[in-house]
């Protein structure tokens, strides 16, 4: 079958129509392709929101929420401020406290102030932090120098004789000062005081410190001899044995010796002795009898 085509002139001409068809078939095809891609054109195009004008309800409303939020987060860092410093208020009171001291005297010196009560806004909490901040800043300092004041006090007590030497079932034999010589009977100064007590029951440092001189030493038998802070010496005496070498640091209640009856003795017990820089001091004074 042929397409007959009338030409100007009334001139005819025939077209196969195998040829036709195809030529058809393209056109529409190149028709859906283009139907299709303007399609997902149009699907793609991204919808492009209306922002609000200035004045407009919108804007005022992100303003106001924006401020609103802005406020609670310095409220809420003011309340965490105000807790710190409540903490800071009890650790610096017991402080004080433990050293002794006059509450007044911890009190940071800020100088006369004054003015009207600020109003709850960002700018007055934006104030009132930068003064927190400034106070604690003082008070962390202040709190930090009491600790180092405790620790150091502690460090002191113990390198100061305070420990009591021997257990609690020894006693007290002979005390410092003048007595009778239990050899000779004759008047005597008496320069420490003895402990009556078990063999072998263990003796203690009185105090921090470091050994000095551990060995036999004439009348006092095996003793031990201990320097503290303030050029104060303990010295332990008649020992049955030494625990600690020349050299050793010890600490406060460390075992140093075990009780016995060595050098001019006539039972066993400890001979014990503080010297200060004026010479031998009376034992009592340090430690509880």
């Amino acid at each position: 079958m042929d397409l007959m085509l009338l030409r100007a002139g009334g001139v005819c001409t025939r077209i196969p129509l195998w040829l036709v068809v195809p030529v058809l078939l393209g056109v529409l095809a190149a028709v859906v392709t283009a139907g299709y891609q303007l399609g997902q054109q149009q699907r793609d195009v991204v919808e492009i929101p209306v922002l609000p004008t200035v004045g407009s309800p919108d804007l005022e409303l992100a303003e106001r929420e924006l401020a609103r939020e802005g406020v609670e987060s310095l409220a809420s860092r003011l309340v965490e401020l105000e807790n710190r410093q409540v903490r800071l208020d009890l650790r610096m009171s017991g402080l004080g406290d433990a050293l002794d001291l006059d509450p007044e005297a911890l009190e940071p010196k800020t100088g006369g102030r004054g003015g009207p009560a600020p109003p709850d806004s960002a700018a007055a909490m934006d104030r009132r932090i930068a003064a927190l901040d400034h106070l604690l800043g003082q008070r962390d300092t202040t709190v930090a120098r009491l600790d180092e004041a405790v620790r150091g006090d502690a460090r002191d007590e113990r390198m100061r004789p305070g420990v009591r030497p021997v257990e609690s079932e020894a006693w007290v034999s002979s005390a410092f000062g003048y007595r009778d010589d239990p050899f000779t009977g004759e008047r005597r100064f008496h320069s420490g005081m003895d402990y009556a007590g078990r063999e072998g029951s263990e003796i203690r440092a009185a105090a921090d410190g470091i050994v000095v001189r551990a060995d036999t030493n004439g009348g006092f038998g095996r003793s031990v001899d201990i320097v503290h802070a303030d050029g104060l010496l303990t010295r332990y005496a008649h020992n049955a044995e030494l625990l600690v070498d020349p050299g050793e640091r010890v600490e406060a209640g460390q075992p140093i010796a075990r009780m016995g009856s060595t050098g001019r003795t006539t039972d066993t017990h400890l001979h014990f002795e503080v010297h200060g820089p004026g010479g031998s001091e009376n034992p009592a004074d340090y430690v509880h009898r």
